[in-house]
């Protein structure tokens, strides 16, 4: 719906409808799953923890470039530009400009994570080029700091959470966060991409081009992350055909008359996109190679010996033959 500013884009009543989707609660179990996992204790789980966190720097900047650009850019383009690289042979100079301003924008906003400082992510939209007037500035800048007023209040309803190197404070259970401590969090985060999408998309020719409504909206893809981790819970990635459907999905409804609901509209789309990762982020943490190893290994021999079975099955067995094991 289209946000008055005056009237506020975090609304109790909204989050409190939103917090009884099923779609919302089914993504806070899986975030809870995930939140489990800390203090990570193994070294192995440090470093697939790492290496997530890498990837999905690479990830969400290379889709958000690709929103900006309207290309569609090699992963190891993305992962050149993440390493350093200012130039690529053979690639067009616009995306690989496009790739370094959305990781000088990334980084940008990193800090707000840590100290709620919503001027770092106005300087991280500008980053993007995105080209708001003045009046969007104005309005998404107050937007941000209701939100980070909102971020602060569903923490502390929630009783703590994650702390910035992932271990558990105190929090609503013993073991760390529960289903509704999570589902608090999770709707302030779907209520933001909503409101700030209506604050965005005031632009009637944008409104008729989604793609152009994408580009306009990118800053989003960026901060929502930043609100997550401030929020202590898990980060969240969309592709840039997830975002641009997302966006058309909030423009349709909208258009429709049906505004009002528009934030069921986003709930609903973004919940299920943001158990998928969490559930893949909780993969990528527990993954042990070796044991992986192992355990293909005892499949294929379990393998080998049913077929040696099943081919010598019609053999009559001598009774007088040492045993022989497969």
């Amino acid at each position: 719906m289209a946000v008055d500013i005056e009237g506020g884009i975090i609304k109790d009543g909204e989050l409190a409808r939103l917090a009884l989707m099923p779609e919302v609660r089914d993504a806070a179990q899986t975030g809870v799953d995930l939140i489990a996992l800390w203090p990570l204790d193994t070294a192995q789980k440090l470093s697939n923890d790492a290496k997530y966190a890498e990837d999905l720097q690479v990830l969400v900047c290379r889709a958000v470039a690709e929103v900006i650009t309207g290309a569609e850019i090699p992963m190891a383009d993305a992962e050149f530009v993440y390493e350093g690289a200012v130039d690529i042979p053979g690639r067009p100079q616009s995306v690989v400009d496009a790739l370094i301003d959305v990781n000088d924008a990334y980084e940008q906003m990193e800090d707000y994570s840590r100290n709620g400082d919503t001027a770092l992510v106005m300087a991280g939209a500008g980053d993007l080029n995105v080209g708001w007037d003045e009046e969007i500035v104005k309005t998404v800048a107050a937007a941000l700091e209701e939100i980070e007023q909102a971020a602060g209040a569903a923490a502390v309803s929630s009783e703590g959470g994650q702390s910035e190197d992932g271990d558990s404070e105190d929090d609503s259970t013993p073991h760390g966060p529960d289903v509704e401590s999570i589902t608090q969090r999770l709707v302030v985060v779907l209520a933001a991409i909503e409101g700030l999408l209506g604050l965005v998309e005031n632009d009637v020719d944008a409104a008729n081009d989604v793609d152009a409504a994408a580009r306009n909206a990118t800053p989003i893809m960026l901060y929502i992350n930043e609100l997550c981790e401030r929020m202590s819970i898990p980060r969240m990635y969309l592709t840039s055909r997830q975002f641009k459907d997302l966006v058309g999905k909030y423009l349709e409804t909208v258009g429709s008359g049906d505004g009002e609901n528009a934030i069921d509209a986003v709930a609903g789309f973004v919940s299920p996109l943001a158990k998928a990762e969490w559930e893949k982020h909780h993969n990528d943490v527990v993954y042990d190679p070796v044991a992986v190893a192992k355990a293909e290994k005892e499949k294929e021999e379990k393998i080998k010996k049913a077929k040696l079975a099943e081919k010598f099955k019609d053999i009559p067995e001598d009774k007088n033959k040492p045993p022989v094991e497969l």
